[in-house]
């Protein structure tokens, strides 16, 4: 396969990708034969002719084009999942974001926050400011994704403020499956939390 036939297939993962936001080890992953250094060589050029955003150091959107607004930010999830497949180490909301996420809170956080095992760091996008902070391996070690988003919605209330309403609705948001993997893992919260847990997850 030539150069100019492998800088194609580049820019074909790059237009096919299933991933609005990916990696640079992404499209690596879906080029064989082609090299880090082609595969740097290409998204750069497809940055500079405005197909692709860059939103860090190795980390890029295809734009979406509001007809009236212009280009549209990428999700914040879908960053998230972009830097936990790059990192090989789970990210999950936390904060705020974790209550939006479980229909706790209706109201769009200001802050987006997220916990991973992996190194503290911030994104920006714009002037939106996506935070990763670090947390114990152990918090991630259990399959379900909703296990530790529990946890740390149930955190970001506070125990004076969950009640039967946050009960209840989590009960109502979280499938019959996740509630058996919550009561596996109700260990790993803490102490305060466990009775919750345990009513949220009953049969």
């Amino acid at each position: 396969m030539t150069s100019q036939s492998t800088s194609e297939s580049v820019r074909q993962a790059v237009r096919s990708s299933e991933d609005r936001v990916f990696t640079t080890r992404d499209i690596l992953n879906q080029s064989p034969g082609a090299t880090r250094t082609l595969v740097d060589q290409v998204i750069s050029r497809m940055v500079r002719a405005g197909e692709l955003q860059r939103l860090s150091r190795g980390l890029f959107s295809r734009p979406k084009i509001h007809r009236e607004l212009g280009p549209l930010a990428p999700l914040s999830e879908d960053i998230a999942a972009a830097v936990e497949r790059s990192i090989g180490m789970p990210v999950i909301p936390s904060g705020a974001l974790a209550l939006h996420a479980l229909g706790l809170s209706q109201q769009v956080p200001a802050h987006l926050d997220f916990k991973t095992a992996g190194p503290t760091r911030t994104i920006w996008v714009g002037k939106r400011q996506i935070r990763l902070k670090h947390a114990s391996a152990r918090r991630f070690r259990v399959r379900a994704r909703v296990v530790p988003l529990v946890i740390e919605a149930l955190s970001a209330l506070g125990r004076r403020r969950v009640n039967e309403d946050t009960v209840k609705t989590l009960r109502q948001v979280i499938s019959e499956r996740d509630r058996a993997e919550l009561l596996k893992h109700i260990g790993d919260a803490p102490v305060w939390m466990q009775l919750h847990l345990r009513r949220i997850a009953a049969a």
